[in-house]
């Protein structure tokens, strides 16, 4: 495993960032691309580990054809990876056996396979019902009208929707509760759009007629996801003037919320013909508040981003949190507890509370295999003199250039050292 050390060189973060494709955007993309035919031209696809997992998993099963023997396709900790694939395959030839890590196991998939098999699909547990490992034999499905529990997840919709446009009778999924994350199930929609198909989203169901996907040449948009960290950076440093190339406020990601919300937090977002800009402002709230329904993925770095300033704070929408790479509040509740800050967690609500510490020269940080993790804490160096973050590779999962950008900032000095 690899440990980051940084050691803090400068309270000011100034110059320029690059950011990933959107591994939200690619791994749609890709799935979009292999069932239109491959003809499709994706420019920018984002190098994330899970988006190069999938990639590679679709030229496996492109390669692997229709075969009486199941083919084995680990998906590691990829949710995105083990809920697309399973709705891929249920209608692709062959015998299928989807598993993960250990932490797979044990994240949530049975309303996505309760939805398929209402579909007609052929999905059976080999071990504990609702997770992985599952079998799939793939068979011709027709489509209809389904309901699908979207409480824990919208990949659910988001998966069985990309292949709604090649089933004869069309697909209608209802919600059978108020969808989390409700803007990633938009950006399906929207892409899909793009590609050709004809789908309708309402505010309780998303209705799709069947009619194939077009070949064109797309382009990824940055992650917008991504930049919460320097979002972060530009609030936890004295002075901040961070351009980012090739983020627009004109985005098909709900993540773009983040301009609104770093607002209240001190930094102001200039948008620039080419990228945005960040500059500090030096105003710190006394006290927000903040609803992660929709935008489960900014939840850390906000919180820590909170929790280092001293703001007073409450968060909602956390609740679905505990499904993610690592039990999310949890995790970073055991973490915040070393600068001395306590987070509360009553079922979807949390709020902090902080408290002194007597010596923080050297702060050593655990990530639970958890790039978000990883990526809200080093921005703490622009407060402690020294930190160190364990497992640091985790970050590839999703950016895997975040320690090249975080040194070009230059506030801090960077060591690695590599363990057993």
């Amino acid at each position: 495993m690899q440990t980051v050390k940084l050691t803090q060189k400068s309270k000011h973060a100034i110059g320029t960032v690059e950011l990933p494709g959107s591994k939200s955007i690619s791994n749609r993309a890709l799935i979009i691309a292999e069932l239109s035919g491959q003809d499709s031209s994706i420019e920018r696809l984002s190098e994330a580990d899970d988006t190069r997992l999938l990639k590679r998993h679709l030229e496996f099963i492109r390669f692997w054809g229709a075969s009486d023997i199941p083919a084995i396709l680990d998906v590691d900790n990829a949710g995105t990876v083990a809920r697309f694939l399973t709705a891929f395959l249920v209608s692709h030839d062959g015998e299928w056996l989807v598993t993960g890590s250990q932490r797979m196991k044990e994240r949530p998939i049975g309303a996505l396979v309760e939805g398929l098999v209402s579909l007609g699909a052929r999905i059976r547990y080999c071990g504990k019902n609702g997770f992985l490992p599952i079998h799939i034999t793939g068979t011709e499905i027709y489509g209809g009208e389904i309901r699908v529990d979207t409480s824990m997840s919208s990949q659910f919709v988001t998966a069985i929707l990309l292949i709604g446009p090649y089933l004869e009778e069309g697909l209608k999924i209802n919600f059978s509760k108020q969808v989390v994350s409700q803007p990633y199930v938009g950006m399906t929609v929207d892409m899909m759009k793009t590609f050709g198909a004809h789908v309708s989203l309402f505010d309780d169901c998303v209705v799709v007629d069947p009619h194939p996907y077009n070949k064109i040449d797309y382009e990824v948009e940055s992650d917008w996801t991504s930049a919460a960290y320097w979002y972060e950076v530009a609030a936890l440093s004295e002075q901040a003037d961070i351009f980012i190339p090739g983020l627009y406020e004109q985005s098909i990601q709900g993540d773009r919320v983040l301009a609104e919300m770093y607002t209240t937090l001190g930094v102001k977002t200039l948008y620039e013909t080419n990228g945005l800009r960040l500059l500090s402002t030096g105003e710190i709230p006394k006290k927000v508040s903040f609803d992660f329904k929709d935008c489960p993925d900014l939840a850390l770095p906000v919180i820590t981003t909170c929790a280092v300033l001293g703001t007073k704070a409450v968060f909602t929408g956390i609740s679905h949190l505990k499904y993610k790479e690592s039990n999310r509040v949890e995790s970073l509740g055991i973490e915040l507890e070393k600068i001395g800050v306590h987070l509360h967690q009553k079922e979807d609500t949390c709020s902090l509370s902080i408290t002194e510490k007597s010596s923080l020269d050297h702060l050593i940080f655990n990530t639970y295999h958890d790039h978000r993790l990883a990526m809200s804490l080093a921005p703490l160096v622009l407060r402690f003199p020294t930190i160190q973050i364990k497992d640091a590779e985790v970050v590839t999962k999703s950016y895997p250039g975040f320690w090249t950008e975080i040194n070009k900032l230059g506030f801090a000095v960077f060591t690695e050292t590599k363990t057993v």
